[in-house]
């Protein structure tokens, strides 16, 4: 539909101009955060360059964490001691290892330089007699405190050099393994220290030590010195706690590793490719809209005098911020690498991917910039201007065109940018929810590697320790089965989580099974995922927790890796139904459909599920969304077009119900009743009186009610006399059939009026109720029966 000469604007171009002040103003504020965010990362690019820690890059927008109670209460300025920290911790890596070690290493020093300067007969011996001199002695404390430095300095390169592994044996992304060298780095260190520690115990201690005099001091010259044999296996018992620490922190990663691969990878990358079209496009909309008067583009004059120090300051900051765009733009050029100018359009669609309106504020720019004047669809040869070939065009062109139709709407393309908003939010979600599950994973490995290292350092200690430690492990394997249910728990919680995984956060599943209302399953919504157990949330808002090992034997649905889903209507018409009237009405549906192509597959089927004993037909009439049931809104939207394009086509077609209605009299069946009347009605309803209506409760249960007589009437049982609205028909006389006249008289019926016409209607009774019935000849009826209507 296109706007015509009159003024008159289709839908889609009202949208457009009532929202673009408002899309421009989002845009300018999104822009104007984008700029603020650079400015503040600029001031702390310089300690963040020589900082160990990597700059992640916000690919998924974690939100920023809400401050508490304390932390927003915390108003005492920091310690010098803090700020000296903080000055520490922005300085660059090595000199910060150099200004950890160098205090300690001139304290280990003081034994190292009195075994030098202090003459030998005036030295104590480390141990006793036969024992290690000082000066060793404070040459292997040095050498335990170095080796950790030097470790630690060496594994720096460790990052490095997995991704160069990597990349040589064929790894698409480097960056993933440098981000696994830098979690291995700190318990490889862990690692090659105790192992340096325990190479250099014996060499440096039993090799320099001083001789005993014989037999003055000792049996021999060089006896069994105890501290050094206990000290070894200590040592002996933390490389084991380093080794196994180590193993364990690489089977975390290579689970982590895997886990990611096989879970979020694909859609990862599908996010961010439909991110990159956006930020093209967007970066485009930006060259092809710089000539139009918006918000964002036009130069007004603020209201007042503008003084020149603000012009000057303004031009100063525009001065700045090209020249900051120009200079980074050398020094990429110089260095090769990639340096964004302020208000980059990464950036700034990210922001805009924050939340719902946002988004929906980018497709809005977006459609108003590709759009045709007038046009209320995109075609793929809108978009080939922003893309170097039509091919590319055609790409990103599919990506929008969810339905297949061959055109975009603006509500299609909102709904396609609140979806890439949705799913960054969802997979940030899950891998956050992931890490948790890793880190609580890995603390329980720990453990169980302690436990292991304790077990080993009791037994080098002491082998009647290392008896004793049977017996009670006895006594513990005797007490298993108090551990049977947690352990069985917790290994199922492993296996459903990482092993089966069937949801993510934000998926809509369905859990059958012994839940929801009515045990017979029902709707959630993920919200966290936990080791042992997961949340979810209702239809209704409610909040549930559900353990993980009883999850892991229920089946589960989940919508969101669905795809086009049946929408079942259960219809219950008439036995004698017309074929071709059913035929009829699935043929309009499928003409429905097709018009309504961007929720519905053109395609109706029709299944005949029962034929109740030639009383009624139930038939099953099919129709099939586009999407899945994910987006529960969008399923009731579409569920309730359908079912009323439903209703109206049965209804124009004569579809009617399975109950039957019939005559109550007609002129093939005569049938009347003898001797008793219809219910007298007066000419007008009994008037309620107002007070009763007006009174406050304990007025109406005081004195505005009548007690005396019925204010409800009660058909079912004997009319009280006292009731003003109730007046008892006339006794008749009872007469023969033959007196009365009942048999083949038609015409005496038609003189009696109709039911509720207070004898006043003209209408008459086309058909008459002839009823045969032997009435008891009574004179002493009683009241009751006369009052039975």
């Amino acid at each position: 539909m296109h706007s015509d000469h009159t003024g008159y604007f289709s839908e889609t171009e009202s949208r457009n101009q009532s929202t673009r002040l408002v899309d421009d103003l989002t845009l300018l504020q999104a822009e104007q955060a984008v700029s603020h965010r650079e400015s503040v990362d600029l001031q702390r690019s310089h300690s963040r360059a020589r900082s160990h820690e990597p700059v992640k890059e916000d690919v998924f927008n974690q939100p920023a964490q809400t401050p508490t109670i304390a932390t927003a209460t915390a108003t005492e300025p920091p310690s010098r001691f803090n700020k000296a920290l903080v000055r520490i911790k922005k300085l660059p890596r090595m000199v910060r290892y150099f200004m950890y070690c160098i205090p300690v290493t001139i304290i280990l020093l003081i034994p190292i330089l009195l075994g030098i300067f202090l003459p030998k007969d005036r030295q104590s011996v480390i141990g006793g007699p036969g024992g290690e001199e000082l000066l060793w002695f404070g040459i292997w404390l040095e050498v335990i405190w170095l080796s950790l430095w030097a470790a630690r300095i060496a594994t720096t390169v460790l990052p490095y050099l997995v991704a160069f592994v990597a990349r040589c044996l064929g790894s698409p992304s480097s960056k993933k393994w440098l981000q696994v060298g830098r979690q291995l780095e700190l318990h490889t260190a862990l690692f090659l220290w105790m192992l340096a520690v325990l190479i250099c115990h014996y060499p440096l201690l039993n090799s320099h030590k001083v001789p005993a005099r014989v037999p003055q001091e000792a049996d021999t010259e060089y006896p069994d010195i105890n501290w050094i044999n206990v000290t070894h296996k200590v040592i002996t018992a933390f490389f084991v706690l380093a080794v196994l620490n180590w193993v364990e922190k690489i089977l975390i990663q290579w689970i982590a590793e895997s886990f990611h691969l096989r879970t979020y990878s694909t859609r990862i990358v599908n996010n961010k490719q439909s991110i990159a079209y956006l930020v093209h496009l967007y970066e485009h909309s930006k060259d092809r809209l710089v000539s139009e008067s918006s918000v964002m583009n036009a130069e007004g004059v603020n209201s007042g005098t503008k003084t020149p120090l603000g012009m000057l300051s303004d031009n100063a900051r525009d001065t700045i911020a090209k020249v900051g765009d120009m200079a980074n733009r050398v020094a990429g050029d110089f260095t090769g690498r990639e340096f964004r100018s302020r208000n980059h359009p990464k950036k700034v669609v990210s922001e805009l991917l924050r939340n719902t309106n946002s988004a929906q504020v980018l497709a809005r720019r977006l459609f108003r910039t590709f759009a045709k004047p007038g046009a209320d669809i995109l075609t793929p040869q809108d978009l080939e201007p922003a893309f170097p070939t039509a091919e590319d065009a055609e790409t990103a062109f599919s990506l929008f065109d969810r339905d297949l139709n061959g055109d975009v709407s603006m509500d299609e393309l909102e709904a396609y940018c609140d979806e890439v908003h949705r799913e960054k939010k969802a997979i940030a979600a899950s891998i956050k929810d992931l890490d948790s599950v890793i880190t609580k994973l890995d603390r329980v490995f720990f453990l169980v590697c302690f436990v292991i290292a304790v077990i080993v350092f009791i037994e080098i200690i002491s082998a009647s320790t290392a008896s004793s430690l049977a017996s009670a492990g006895t006594a513990i394997l005797g007490l298993s089965w108090l551990f049977q249910a947690t352990a069985q728990e917790f290994l199922q919680s492993i296996i459903f989580v990482f092993v089966k995984h069937p949801f993510d956060v934000g998926d809509r599943v369905t859990i059958y099974g012994n839940t929801g209302t009515t045990l017979q399953g029902d709707d959630y919504y993920v919200t966290e995922i936990s080791l042992l157990y997961t949340e979810f949330k209702k239809m209704e808002g409610h909040i549930v927790q559900a353990p993980n090992s009883v999850l892991n034997t229920l089946f589960i649905l989940n919508h969101r890796r669905s795809s086009t889903l049946a929408d079942v209507y259960v219809l219950r018409m008439k036995y004698d139904t017309p074929t071709s009237v059913i035929k009829e009405l699935e043929a309009r549906m499928t003409e429905y459909v097709t018009e309504h192509k961007r929720d519905f597959t053109n395609k109706i089927l029709t299944e005949m599920r029962l034929i109740e004993d030639a009383y009624c037909m139930q038939l099953n009439l099919i129709c099939f969304h586009k999407t899945s049931y994910q987006n529960e809104l969008l399923r009731l939207i579409r569920h309730n077009k359908f079912a009323t394009e439903l209703v109206t086509q049965m209804v124009a077609l004569g579809i009617e119900q399975p109950r039957r209605q019939f005559q109550i009299s007609g002129q093939d069946w005569p049938v009347y009743q003898s001797n008793v009347q219809p219910p007298s009605y007066e000419e007008r309803q009994p008037k309620v009186d107002p007070s009763i209506l007006t009174a406050t409760r304990r007025r109406a249960n005081s004195h505005a009610q009548d007690t005396s007589g019925d204010v409800f009437q009660d058909v079912f049982v004997s009319r009280k006399a006292s009731n003003p609205s109730f007046h008892h028909p006339p006794v008749i006389n009872e007469e023969s059939a033959e007196a009365s006249g009942a048999i083949g008289s038609t015409s005496q019926l038609e003189k009696y009026p109709s039911n509720g016409s207070g004898g006043r209607s003209s209408r008459r009774i086309p058909f008459s109720l002839n009823r045969t019935s032997t009435l008891r000849r009574s004179a002493d009826r009683s009241d009751r029966d006369r009052d039975m209507v």
